[in-house]
């Protein structure tokens, strides 16, 4: 069976959205004060990606992690702890974060017990107990105070909590905490906004009041509808831009399609050592796909130095989820298929043949680009392997229902292999006119060695009517998809 790797990820999504107290490092933590009794607590306090301008103006590594601190309510626990802005938060309670969407998470869902936030503050490690209160509360007394930022926080609650009206107020805050100013409340607005049919003309000036705000969410949601073509005229040239301003901003999405325009030269000119900065940008924030398609960068040596080892790294990473992005099933696929071939790190089939089943079995995502696509071709490599034998005994049958299932969900892999089978009569009787309706099947899905074995059956007439004209497009079109052989070649 043929060795097949799998591609960059090409799909523009929609990014997801986007901190703690001190006492000097080593010194035991004050004593908390009693707990709180309440539903779901804050911190009282907003942090933003560490992004490249960030980590520069505040002279930390390029590799830095954490979330820093923007904003910190006035009456809040952060307040009271000690929390600057400025700070980066590293530590809360037993959560690392290593990003934005990290801190969303440990700061905004959780309960009310006191933990200790663990910042960065001017090269020192610094620690405090912070004892969260009732958020709902909190937010909704600091909006009627003239926060938008407390108003956004209140209307998120409120939405997420989704009792009887909860959602018709929300909204009702987004909008008042957008026209406050609020960067986050514009970019929960448009995106809500984007939900109705009948009201997502009105979400591109709300998006682009976000994006002008500072909401790299808003810009890449905003960047997405040019990029796609929806509710506005797709433009390629106002959708990047707003892609790299999100990038810069510190959203993981913006720079994962601010990285793929530049790899297809889409609004600027090609350039693949720009898309490889940007991937990179993009998986230290948080995007596992954009750690797969750097992987595949440095594989092939595009844009960067080839090396096989740090790319079998970054397809492992690409393969883990994170806060900010599910699993991307395309990762796992390219570790099993390093493992299958020794790419980059130690050869083992049989653990390539355990990514490629589960590849198989896991239900496609909507938060993962592509994973339908890639669970069909984790079918088809896992079959690859049942009929070379490879990593697990040779099993014809099994084999060849994989290869089929992948093949019936349009991976043009497992046609290919399905044809192999029975043109060989691997396991069952040969049988060139299936062979012949497989190799149809794996051309119409782009493999451009299907067509070409398409092709010689057509000229022989093995499987299908002899047909040299047909023959010849076939070898035409083989050779537009890549596959060199076909080159030149006309049917006799």
């Amino acid at each position: 069976m043929r060795r097949l790797f799998v591609g960059l990820r090409t799909l523009a999504c929609i990014g997801a959205a986007a901190a703690a107290g001190c006492a000097s490092s080593g010194t035991a933590p004050k004593a908390a004060p009693e707990r709180p009794s309440c539903e779901s607590g804050t911190l009282g306090l907003e942090a933003a990606p560490l992004s490249r301008s960030v980590r520069k103006k505040l002279a930390l590594p390029d590799d830095a992690a954490g979330a820093v601190v923007v904003e910190v309510l006035p009456g809040g626990p952060a307040a009271a702890a000690g929390i600057r802005l400025g700070d980066v938060v590293s530590e809360i309670g037993p959560a690392a974060i290593r990003s934005d969407c990290d801190f969303d998470q440990a700061a905004h869902v959780r309960t009310c017990e006191p933990v200790t936030v663990v910042v960065r503050r001017g090269g020192a490690s610094v620690s405090a107990v912070v004892v969260p209160v009732e958020a709902e509360t909190f937010h909704e007394k600091g909006c009627r105070d003239g926060s938008p930022t407390a108003c956004f926080r209140h209307a998120f609650t409120l939405w997420a909590r989704n009792r009887g009206g909860d959602r018709e107020r929300a909204a009702d805050i987004y909008q008042a905490a957008c026209r406050a100013g609020s960067a986050g409340a514009c970019s929960h607005e448009g995106r809500n906004l984007l939900d109705r049919p009948d009201l997502a003309s009105d979400a591109v000036p709300v998006l682009q009041k976000s994006c002008d705000l500072g909401s790299g969410s808003g810009c890449t949601s905003l960047a997405f509808l040019y990029a796609t073509g929806k509710i506005v005229r797709r433009d390629d040239h106002r959708a990047t831009p707003l892609y790299v301003r999100a990038c810069d901003l510190g959203d993981a999405h913006g720079c994962y399609n601010a990285g793929l325009m530049s790899d297809d030269g889409r609004g600027v000119p090609r350039d693949t050592a720009r898309a490889v900065a940007r991937y990179r940008e993009a998986c230290e924030l948080g995007s596992s796909t954009a750690c797969t398609n750097l992987g595949f960068h440095y594989e092939h040596g595009n844009g960067v130095e080839k090396n096989a080892s740090r790319a079998f790294a970054l397809y492992e990473r690409g393969c883990r989820a994170t806060s900010c992005q599910a699993s991307n099933l395309g990762g796992c696929l390219n570790a099993g298929r390093a493992r299958r071939d020794g790419i980059g790190v130690e050869k083992d089939a049989a653990k390539a043949a355990e990514v490629f089943r589960e590849a198989c079995d896991r239900k496609p995502d909507p938060d993962d680009p592509g994973s339908a696509e890639n669970r069909s071709r984790g079918c088809s490599l896992l079959g690859g392997l049942y009929l070379a034998g490879d990593g697990v005994e040779t099993d014809y049958a099994k084999g060849r229902e994989l290869s089929e299932t992948g093949c019936e969900q349009g991976d043009a892999f497992g046609c290919f292999n399905a044809a192999a089978v029975y043109s060989a009569g691997s396991g069952v009787p040969a049988d060139p006119s299936r062979a012949a309706a497989f190799l149809e099947k794996a051309c119409q899905a782009g493999d451009g060695e299907g067509c070409f074995d398409l092709g010689v059956a057509s000229e022989k007439g093995k499987g299908v009517a002899r047909d040299r004209k047909r023959a010849a497009e076939l070898y035409r079109k083989a050779c537009e998809l890549g596959f060199k052989s076909a080159c030149g070649r006309k049917g006799r």
